[in-house]
């Protein structure tokens, strides 16, 4: 549907040695989007604060049973994530499209690596897409022509903003 999920998309310079809370969020969910410095940091934050492996999993399982409410009992088919990072175990897109096949699902995250890496894992996925954006610029999310090619903005949508932290 668009250039992002067509599998051409060149990933941007990925730095395996620097961690990135994306692929941390990653890790503390058992996925396997990560590596060596991103688990390292995962533990060193278990460290200080134990019960974030605990608080993740809980935030995924609450974002789960909120798509799954706004696809089966209000009847919404477009879902905005914004502040997505990497996909993962139970991802807006598997579970609004297991309730109503027809749901379309954009990702939003205002890193350029997470954007393009989601991209990748997600190619071939029907009516979804990873662009760029920052969270506390809407008006530029809602005015992307990926998002406006895939969504009718003029029909209800989801704006999910779940585990998002506005950083400078």
């Amino acid at each position: 549907m668009t250039d992002w999920n067509d599998g051409t998309a060149a990933l941007p310079e990925l730095d395996t040695s620097e961690p990135s809370i994306a692929r941390v969020y990653d890790y503390w969910l058992g996925g396997k989007d990560n590596f060596a410095a991103d688990r390292e940091q995962a533990e060193r934050l278990l460290q200080i604060s134990p019960d974030l492996r605990r608080l993740a999993t809980e935030n995924r399982a609450f974002l789960g049973r909120a798509v799954r409410w706004l696809a089966t009992d209000c009847g919404i088919r477009q879902f905005l994530d914004v502040g997505s990072g990497l996909p993962t175990a139970s991802n807006t897109h598997d579970v609004a499209q297991a309730a109503a096949a027809e749901s379309r699902v954009a990702y939003v995250d205002k890193d350029p690596v997470v954007v393009s890496h989601a991209a990748a894992l997600l190619a071939g996925g029907h009516d979804v897409i990873a662009v760029r954006g920052d969270a506390g610029q809407p008006a530029a999310i809602l005015s992307d022509r990926r998002i406006s090619m895939l969504f009718q903005l003029s029909r209800p949508y989801a704006v999910i903003l779940a585990a998002v932290a506005r950083t400078p």
